[in-house]
């Protein structure tokens, strides 16, 4: 195809008048093929067109949204992309190959394509024509029908990751919150296997303050989740955000999930909505000092899944979201919820979908995620201060729950470790009346003769102090860099008093 021919052909194009509103769609008829249209081989002469790249540049540069072509006596419809130099920038045409009127393809004599949808979102509807032998009945053939229109790739717009692997997804929204989505919106699809009935997901490389096996990570996730969606928690006067407060006890009276399930019994409905942020509650008049969750909005959808089958997808919103540490959380808070309808209701849990309007993300570095441990406790399983300070006290582990407790004390001091060797500019709420609490209780066993009971204390007290003292200020880089010192000493010689009191469970 000589470059005169296109060169005229450009001029032709770039002369024609211009629609009055829509873009113009311009279809392009050849003789000859962009690809072949099927897995029969050809050879011989002027089979293909000799400078085709040429071809299909001049057919991107030139918008060209369609092409009709024959030669190759093959019926097809396909999609050809053709890409920029650099392969970063896509264009798509839709190639309709056109067979020949002969014996054995009656029922595809012809086509014929029409235009629908325009000038705004243009469609390809394309009919086969048949033409049957005597006494043969004509079979009714629905016609293929293509988008012509495809999405501009708008400066700034929405990224989407979608897919059906937990872990493959979290690799890619971490890498698009970082890049291309950073400090802007994207929307994260997930659609993962049903998995046993309460179990919440993880991708396997979620970076977790210290190496657990798979049962270690599913009970650490599980109680993590379930505090967040406590009813009630006796730290809201430093978390005045737990979800599960918002959620379930709206405004001191509305369980909102118990609305989800009553909504979505009988039929699907769009008003299964529960909202975690509250005007009256979180807003000030100008703005200023509000501390509200990230966590603002979430919609449960009923499907239904056909044979008397539904599942429940959720559509979470998020003002600000950080995906490395925080996403795995919040995708498995939103199966957790999953489950509690789905359980009430027989359905199955479905889809998830996370919409942030803020993505962003830290290093893959471990951190505490919400409340550590050991306050958590105050909340969740206070018996085991009783059972921590026991041990702590008479040097020795006697049982499974004393070493539990064991367990989560030595991951509150890996957390705390891990969020003083890095600074996080959303912040995180570190561990304080919990480690108060612990103090008080060794207090009151402590007569003054064990001296390394008696310094475990004064560390105990001096690292809450500390604690607090970060926390009520500005949590700025500047206060980071004058507490973290500080506390990494404190939990580095709370380690060493433990493991000399007692051995590792």
């Amino acid at each position: 195809m000589s470059g005169q021919q296109l060169e005229v052909l450009r001029k032709v194009i770039e002369e024609t008048p211009r629609p009055s509103s829509g873009r113009q769609v311009r279809i392009a008829l050849l003789h000859h093929h962009l690809r072949t249209p099927s897995l029969r081989e050809e050879l011989k002469p002027f089979a293909d067109i000799s400078n085709l790249e040429q071809v299909r540049s001049f057919l991107r540069d030139r918008d060209i949204a369609v092409v009709v072509h024959g030669h190759k006596h093959e019926h097809s419809v396909q999609f050809e992309h053709v890409y920029n130099r650099d392969g970063n920038k896509e264009h798509r045409i839709l190639v309709v190959s056109g067979a020949t009127f002969e014996a054995g393809r009656e029922s595809d004599a012809a086509r014929l394509i029409t235009l629908t949808g325009m000038p705004n979102s243009p469609a390809a509807s394309i009919e086969q024509v048949q033409i049957p032998r005597s006494g043969v009945e004509l079979v009714d053939l629905p016609p293929i029908v293509r988008r012509i229109w495809t999405t501009d790739v708008v400066q700034g717009g929405p990224v989407v990751i979608q897919g059906n692997s937990l872990d493959e997804v979290y690799e890619r929204a971490c890498e698009a919150a970082a890049k291309e989505a950073a400090n802007g919106t994207l929307i994260v699809h997930l659609d993962i296997e049903l998995g046993v009935s309460g179990n919440l997901p993880l991708p396997t490389d979620y970076p977790t303050s210290e190496p657990m096996d798979e049962s270690e990570r599913q009970l650490w996730l599980k109680d993590l989740v379930t505090w967040w969606q406590l009813d009630r928690s006796g730290l809201e006067d430093r978390m005045p955000f737990v979800h599960g407060a918002r959620l379930r006890r709206f405004g001191g009276k509305i369980n909102q999930i118990e609305r989800v399930i009553k909504l979505l019994e009988t039929k699907a409905s769009t008003r299964a909505i529960a909202v975690l942020i509250d005007p009256f509650r979180d807003f000030t008049a100008n703005g200023m000092g509000e501390e509200f969750a990230s966590f603002c909005l979430v919609e449960f959808k009923r499907r239904d899944l056909g044979n008397a089958r539904h599942a429940v997808d959720v559509i979470a919103f998020y003002r600000a979201q950080e995906f490395a540490r925080w996403w795995p959380i919040n995708v498995a808070e939103m199966r957790y919820l999953q489950w509690e309808i789905c359980d009430a209701l027989r359905f199955q849990p479905g889809r998830i979908t996370t919409i942030t309007g803020d993505a962003r993300t830290h290093s893959r570095s471990p951190t505490q995620v919400a409340m550590p441990i050991i306050d958590r406790w105050l909340d969740q399983s206070p018996e085991r201060f009783h059972l921590l300070a026991n041990t702590l006290v008479h040097r020795s582990v006697r049982n499974d729950a004393q070493r539990d407790a064991m367990r989560g004390w030595e991951r509150t001091l890996c957390d705390l470790e891990a969020t003083a060797k890095e600074y996080n500019p959303d912040g995180l709420p570190i561990a304080i009346e919990g480690l108060n609490l612990l103090a008080s209780y060794l207090e009151v066993v402590d007569e003054g003769e064990d001296q390394d009971l008696g310094i475990f204390v004064r560390v105990l007290r001096r690292l809450a102090r500390d604690n607090e003292g970060f926390e009520k200020g500005s949590r700025s880089k500047n206060d980071f860099n004058r507490w973290a010192p500080s506390a990494l000493d404190a939990v580095s010689e709370l380690r060493s008093l433990t493991k000399k009191r007692v051995q590792s469970p």
